[in-house]
This record gives C-alpha cells, sequence and structure tokens, in this order.
C-alpha cells in the first residue's frame, strides 16, 4: 500500500514531465515513420507539423488515418497468380490497329500498367440510371450461371429493392450470386442491403468494414469500384452507385451519371478484379467463367480496343495517374475531360498545361454545385491556376453531374470509377477502362457537347469578382486537398 501512495505522489509530481518525454518520444517515432515511408514531401511536412504541434493527438491521427498498410497485406493476400494469362510481353493486338502517333504510349503503357490490351470488344454508354438500371436488373434476370456485383453505395431504396429483389430470383433459380459492397459505402443506408441480401441466401461480403479500432485505421481506404458481371458474357461499370437519386425522371435529388455495358475479352479482367476483393475481402477464392468468343460478334468493324486499369493503395497505386499522365503527353488536338470531382495534383496539372501550351485544347466540365461543399471551394480556389495557358472549365448548371469520361482526340477515351481527386488517385480502389476507337470518342464526344450546351464558362472576371472573404476561405480549405 506504501509502495502504491508514493508511486501515486511520483506521478503527481512527475505528470508534466512524463507526458512531455512521451510526446517527445512518439512524435520522434511517427516522424521518423513519415520520412521513411511518406512520397509527397507536402503531405510529408503537413503530418510532420500535426505530430509536433499537437502532442499525441498527432501523432494518434497519423497512425489511424495516415499508413497505407493496406499495400502489405495486398501483396500477400491478392491471388495475382491468376493475373498471369492477363500480363503476357506479347502484346494481343497489333499496331497497326491503332494511330501510329500512340505507339510510343502504347510501349509506355504497357509498362506502366503489365495488362494486355485486347480487341474486339463493345462499349456502349448508358447515360443515367433510366437506362442503365434497367438494363442493369435484365442481365441479371438473364443470367444462367454466374454474378458478381460490387458497388460503393448500394442504397436501401425503391430502386435499391429492385436489385434485391432481382439478385434473388437469381440465387434461387440456381445462379451464383456474390455481392461485395464497401464497408463504408454501405452506410450511406440506415438499413443495411446486405443484410436483406443474406436473409434471400444471397452470399455478401464487406470490405474494409470499420467494425473495430483496428479496423477503423483503413476509413480512408475505400472500394470505390461499380461493376456488374454476368456469365462471362456481359459487363457494366462505371461511375454509378445503385440509388434511386441516379433516376432522374423520378428523383427529389437527381444526381446525372455515365456507366457503360461492355462486352468482348476484357469482361475477364473486370470480372478478374472482383475476384481479387473478394480474396482479399473473405480469403475465398470464387470462380467466374471466362469470356468465349461468339463469331457473330463485332462484324460491324467497330470493335474497341481496351483494357482495365486497376489502381488502389496496393501494389497498383498509382496506375491511373501514370496511365493519364501518359495519355496526356500524345495529345495533339484536343483533351475533354468531365468529372465530379476536379483537384489534379500537380503533376497532373502541369501535364495538362503542357498539353495546352502545345497548341491542344484542353476543355474541363464540372458540377457548379457538386455533393460535396468544401470541393466545390476548392476547385474554385484552382480555378485562376487552371485557366492559364488557354485550359477552358465550365460548370455544369445541372443540379449535380457525377459523370467521369476523359476524351483524347478522335481515338482514346478513359472511363470508369476514378475522379480527379486525391482520393480516387492516391486512397480509392478503383476500376477503369483504357479504349482506342474513334466511334466509342464520337459518341462520348457528342456527350461531352451536350453537356457543355448547359454550361457556364468559368473566366477572369467571374474568378476575379468574388468577395475577399470567399477567396480567403477557398484558399484555406484548399491547402486541405491532399486529405479530401
Amino acid at each position: 500500500m506504501q509502495i502504491f501512495e508514493e508511486l501515486v505522489q511520483w506521478l503527481t509530481i512527475h505528470w508534466v514531465t512524463i507526458i512531455v518525454i512521451f510526446h517527445i518520444s512518439l512524435s520522434f517515432i511517427t516522424s521518423i515513420h513519415v520520412l521513411l515511408f511518406k512520397e509527397n514531401e507536402r503531405t510529408s511536412l503537413a503530418w510532420i507539423g500535426l505530430v509536433i504541434l499537437s502532442p499525441v493527438i498527432g501523432s494518434l491521427f497519423y497512425w489511424l488515418f495516415g499508413i497505407n498498410r493496406i499495400q502489405r497485406l495486398a501483396q500477400k493476400k491478392h491471388p495475382l497468380t491468376l493475373k498471369q494469362d492477363f500480363c503476357s510481353t506479347e502484346k494481343t493486338i497489333k499496331f497497326h490497329q491503332l494511330p501510329k502517333s500512340w505507339h510510343s504510349a502504347i510501349i509506355a503503357a504497357h509498362t506502366i500498367h503489365p495488362i494486355n490490351y485486347l480487341a474486339n470488344n463493345t462499349v456502349e454508354a448508358l447515360i443515367n440510371g433510366d437506362t442503365a438500371y434497367p438494363a442493369m436488373i435484365q442481365s441479371i434476370d438473364d443470367a444462367k450461371h454466374y454474378i458478381v456485383l460490387s458497388s460503393y453505395i448500394f442504397a436501401d431504396d425503391s430502386l435499391g429493392h429492385q436489385f434485391v429483389n432481382a439478385l434473388a430470383r437469381a440465387h434461387q433459380r440456381g445462379v451464383t450470386v456474390n455481392v461485395l459492397l464497401d464497408g463504408i459505402g454501405v452506410g450511406y443506408s440506415w438499413q443495411k442491403v446486405d443484410r436483406a441480401l443474406q436473409k434471400m441466401g444471397v452470399k455478401t461480403a464487406r470490405f474494409l468494414p470499420a467494425t473495430s479500432l483496428t479496423s477503423f485505421r483503413f476509413i480512408n481506404l475505400r472500394n470505390h469500384r461499380k461493376t456488374l458481371c454476368i456469365d462471362g458474357e456481359i459487363a457494366y461499370m462505371g461511375g454509378i452507385n445503385i440509388s434511386k437519386n441516379n433516376i432522374i425522371k423520378a428523383a427529389t435529388h437527381p444526381i446525372d451519371d455515365i456507366h457503360f455495358k461492355v462486352t468482348g475479352p476484357v469482361i475477364d479482367q473486370i470480372s478478374q478484379v472482383f475476384i481479387e476483393d473478394w480474396f482479399f475481402s473473405t480469403g475465398e477464392l470464387i470462380e467466374f467463367p471466362y469470356w468465349r468468343p461468339n463469331t457473330d460478334e463485332h462484324k460491324n468493324g467497330n470493335a474497341v480496343v481496351a483494357r482495365v486499369i486497376q489502381d488502389g493503395p496496393d501494389e497498383h497505386h498509382n496506375r491511373v495517374r501514370w496511365t493519364l499522365i501518359n495519355a496526356l503527353a500524345c495529345a495533339k488536338t484536343s483533351v475533354k475531360i468531365m468529372t465530379p470531382y476536379f483537384i489534379p495534383d500537380q503533376t497532373l496539372m502541369t501535364s495538362l498545361h503542357a498539353a495546352a501550351l502545345r497548341g491542344v485544347s484542353v476543355e474541363i466540365i464540372v458540377p457548379q454545385h457538386s455533393d460535396i461543399i468544401f470541393i466545390d471551394w476548392v476547385m474554385a480556389a484552382n480555378f485562376s491556376r487552371i485557366i492559364k495557358h488557354g485550359i477552358k472549365i465550365y460548370q455544369n448548371q445541372r443540379p449535380f453531374d457525377h459523370s467521369k469520361i476523359v476524351i483524347i482526340d478522335d481515338i482514346w477515351s478513359f472511363i470508369g470509377s476514378s475522379n480527379w481527386d486525391a482520393r480516387s488517385l492516391e486512397l480509392n480502389f478503383e476500376i477503369n477502362l483504357e479504349c482506342y476507337n474513334a466511334n466509342l470518342n464520337a459518341k462520348l464526344t457528342a456527350f461531352f457537347v451536350l453537356k457543355k450546351q448547359n454550361a457556364k464558362s468559368v473566366n477572369a472576371s467571374k474568378i476575379n469578382s468574388l468577395p475577399i472573404y470567399k477567396t480567403i476561405r477557398n484558399n484555406l480549405f484548399r491547402l486541405f486537398s491532399p486529405y479530401l
């Protein structure tokens, strides 16, 4: 008892010294970790500043939110050997199928992401949920053997119930169904859709669920992919979540978006990403049928050359960024970008300015109002930098446009789930399709032009007329853009 009382007395006298020593030791260890494992200099400096100036709390935030532990886990757990068929060094397309000016880009792209380009695909744009959802549900109803579905948000609403019922019907007639939902995205609805699916016998899993303090550190690392693959014959991918808000005709808070229906051999690459994600989430290795060629397909001469670009805070890190940089370097005439969040890092912004300096027309469409007001402020803070060297940026007047496309010249396009922000480029698991096809580009260009008709140009006078307090606010939040 006396020893205990002496210990309490000693702690009472020296508690400040103990806290100071603990803070210095923890800050030193944390700062060393930042220096060793953080690549971005500005982000590293910001973390070190937070760690030093916010005793204990700064270090706690770093260890919870600042470390990419997924990279080591992914390399151990993902069944990468299954990808050998997609990664052969011999190209599966001939160079004469593509413009000569892009040959060097294809060589570089294969080094950036060693997945084969595949010919004889079709890619059909589906505008908004009004078009995409009926096609997806019909494909689920037509499924004979296997369905795999991955979504960031799967809302518990009238539209979500249609998908739940369709997936349940498929399961009841003997189709193998696997549904993967993001561990944070599933929380967008009070009632969890995966529980409803499980009650109907449909197999579900959550990707990195934040259910404990140890898993909470992954809160920033989300599966942002939206894919649906059926029987190895049809796939859907793009930016549309499963929510009634994407049904424009009936939504109270409508969200414009674009999704894509894909057929052809590239489906195998799309389904392989799901297989890896499912294995990572459950430890279960599922089988999915390979695409089988149909002699009646692709006789119109407009088949798309395509491949999947898989990105995330794991062994696929930075694939999207480098793919975009590589393509921008090859632009000769035009670059058209649509994205709900446009907060590119300095490297991507420099690549866009370099294209504009070469005389390339660079046009960007963003929403006038997104669903995250802080993002709007950060984008507004960057407008003056963006429009340098002739880059044009437009604000879409629709309530919120979530569409994501990149079109370069009349041949190259990039579609999928990635936004132009730090979350997509650094933190999220994303899936995109890199495509070569003039006909697809023409259709996407028409879509872009239609959107531009409903958009207003951002010019210097508009930027300069902004009240000073808004300018200060916007630039203040721009400092946090690496974390938004």
